[in-house]
């Protein structure tokens, strides 16, 4: 059986280059002491900042994560990178801030004779541009979050009432093409002229929370969406719901505030005069949800018994935050530079809906055809996975999509860090933090983690204390050399075109290439 995986494994990445049979050639003196100044100090001095309490939990948007992006700035600055941003090393991002108000009542469901009451606390705006008042409005009851119920149908002047799409109970590419569905849904249902969208959650919580939008998603009218906590609503879709059901409501409008956040980018020029137009990027987003308060607002994890209200956000993610930084510190030093440039950059609102990472990929400061891979750090700091101890080793998503993890394998069998696809969180986690945004526009964009899940994830002990600052270096010495050979190589990376997973993602690539001038 072992050697039947060993072939299987060998088959499915035979797309990577092969690792040579000779020991590999002494690195450039310059690079390996980039390497060596990888120092585990300097991480933990930056981390027990940006982690301690006085940033409150670098919520988006609040004075705390200002206040992280200048520290950010400053060590980029003292690096010697070169600015990447609108605004020296800042990437502005004007925005509306959208407090959704609770419901002040409750929501009436007229069907055959039958009134059904739910009450206000049972129902939470997810979504409005505007109050709505309804009254005796009628309903479609459509049985799922799909695109082709709404084919042929009339839903102007409609609430359009969905079970729950529960998405979130799925795995790998179910999950990503059940939330691309539930996406294009709700996106359909909001211009189409329907007055209200309601999602029937049964017994799940209710997963209303503040929105960050950009001025235009702000200021688009779309229907409301509400989510509604009620078992005997769900039990209405089926052949007894034939469209004579009509319901009143009341919804309220939003609470709007404009508001300025920032990513953080430095840029280390490539030293080929062709190759240095294209850029390989370093991520990693430095906000994380803030305190009780705040993250309460979300819908996250409360702080049980513990007085603390603050979410430091240590390992999640000010550990792939202060990687960036510490990276880009020792490879400021190298010469001569690599070929490519390399870009250095810290989003914002990640938790908050991947915004950093989408609205650079609007706004990129190199175009997407010249930008060749990026390799997002998150969680990179604690080992003490809930499946074990996590040392010396380091999992990618999205493992078996580009020859990205080629580089990052090769880079950590040299440097003592074994590179590995994890079975369960591989394509799980592909899209749950900032390289999906790029790769949905075509770049093979992945990150790199040490523990997926931990004890403390989103709660108030992920502490700077508990990272393992050791490890980290180590990780962050093989990403800097994977770095170095992709920013480094004639050969971009390319999406594995034997995965029928990267189909989405190679036709943005293509796309992106024709569309380059």
């Amino acid at each position: 059986m072992q050697n039947l995986v060993s072939l299987a494994l060998a088959v499915c990445f035979s797309w990577y280059p092969a690792f040579s049979a000779t020991p590999a050639a002494p690195l450039p003196a310059s690079v390996q002491q980039a390497i060596n100044d990888v120092r585990a100090d300097e991480l933990k001095g930056d981390l027990s900042f940006l982690a301690s309490d006085v940033l409150q939990g670098r919520f988006t948007p609040s004075p705390g994560l200002d206040v992280a992006a200048e520290f950010i700035a400053a060590k980029f600055r003292a690096a010697g990178l070169q600015p990447g941003g609108d605004h020296d090393y800042f990437q502005i991002a004007e925005m509306v801030d959208r407090r959704l108000p609770a419901m002040t009542s409750g929501l009436t469901v007229y069907l055959k004779g039958r009134t059904l009451l739910i009450p206000a606390v049972d129902v939470a705006v997810k979504a409005a541009s505007q109050s709505v008042h309804l009254d005796h409005a009628p309903v479609l009851f459509l049985a799922a979050k799909d695109t082709q119920f709404l084919q042929g149908l009339d839903v102007k002047g409609k609430a359009v009432v969905t079970p729950d799409s529960n998405w979130d109970a799925q795995t790998g590419e179910k999950r990503r093409a059940g939330y691309l569905k539930m996406r294009a849904f709700n996106e359909a249902v909001a211009t189409s002229g329907a007055v209200l969208a309601i999602t029937v959650v049964a017994n799940r919580q209710l997963p209303g929370q503040p929105r960050l939008l950009s001025d235009a998603e702000a200021d688009a009218a779309s229907a409301p969406l509400l989510a509604a906590r009620s078992e005997d609503l769900a039990k209405l879709f089926g052949p007894s719901a034939d469209g004579t059901a009509t319901l009143s409501v009341d919804v309220p409008g939003p609470m709007d505030k404009k508001v300025s956040v920032k990513n953080v980018i430095g840029i280390l020029r490539g030293s080929d005069p062709v190759l240095s137009k294209t850029a390989v990027l370093l991520t990693a987003h430095y906000d994380h949800i803030g305190t009780v308060e705040t993250a309460g607002q979300m819908s996250m994890h409360g702080p049980g018994d513990s007085p603390d209200r603050i979410y430091n956000g240590a390992n999640d993610d000010g550990s792939g935050t202060v990687s960036v930084i510490e990276i880009a510190r020792a490879f400021a030093h190298i010469q001569p530079r690599p070929k490519r440039s390399i870009v250095f950059m810290t989003f914002f609102g990640e938790e908050r809906g991947e915004l950093g990472s989408q609205f650079y990929g609007k706004h990129p400061v190199f175009p997407i055809s010249k930008t060749v891979a990026d390799v997002n750090l998150e969680q990179v700091g604690r080992t003490d996975s809930t499946v074990g101890p996590q040392l010396n080793n380091a999992s990618v998503t999205g493992f078996d999509y580009s020859d990205v993890s080629g580089f990052l394998e090769r880079a950590g069998a040299r440097l003592g860090i074994k590179v590995y696809r994890d079975p369960e969180a591989s394509d799980a986690y592909f899209m749950r933090s900032d390289n999906d945004a790029l790769a949905e526009q075509g770049v093979p964009a992945h990150t790199l983690c040490v523990a997926f899940d931990f004890p403390d994830y989103h709660g108030v002990g992920d502490e700077w204390q508990k990272i393992d600052y050791a490890n980290m270096a180590k990780v962050d010495r093989m990403v800097l050399l994977a770095l170095f050979d992709i920013a480094n190589s004639e050969r971009a990376p390319e999406w594995n075109a034997r995965n029928p997973k990267t189909e989405p993602f190679r036709a943005a690539r293509a796309a992106s290439l024709k569309a380059q001038p």
